[in-house]
């Protein structure tokens, strides 16, 4: 893939976003919405320790999601697919409390257990240009 459309589809990532996030136990995949943090070139999700794609992941630490775009009159998407890796170090767990009220609201302190932060590291990324009717594939070694 050129650099100039890798560079179209990271533009369309900001520091906070909602995608639509997958995960699957052993039975079933399971979708649902999810603030996407893209913060220092990397992709982070904070969540509980309590919610249901907490464990999905432990046990299958594969994902996929989907950001939808939606530029004027016309629609497209990136899907982004790869594995994530539980986060424990307090420094960068602290920081995103620090930046984001958001994970602030639920958790103050970095070492609480009910906290998780993880990092999405992408393998590949699927991209459908707004207006356009192809796709195109972007793999990461």
């Amino acid at each position: 893939m050129s650099e100039k459309l890798k560079a179209e589809i990271f533009s369309y990532f900001k520091q906070l976003q909602t995608v639509f996030l997958a995960t699957s136990d052993e039975e079933r995949p399971y979708v649902r919405p999810m603030l996407l943090l893209y913060v220092d070139e990397k992709f982070w999700i904070a969540t509980g320790s309590e919610d249901a794609k907490t464990p999905q992941l432990k046990n299958n630490p594969h994902f996929e999601f989907c950001y939808f775009i939606e530029d004027s009159d016309e629609n497209g998407y990136i899907r982004g697919a790869g594995k994530v890796e539980f986060v424990t170090g307090l420094k960068i767990r602290k920081k995103f409390i620090d930046d984001f009220s958001y994970i602030r609201h639920y958790w103050q302190e970095p070492d609480d257990l009910g906290y998780v932060l993880f990092q999405l590291h992408i393998d590949s990324f699927e991209y459908m240009c707004p207006g356009q009717t192809t796709t195109h594939k972007m793999e990461f070694k």
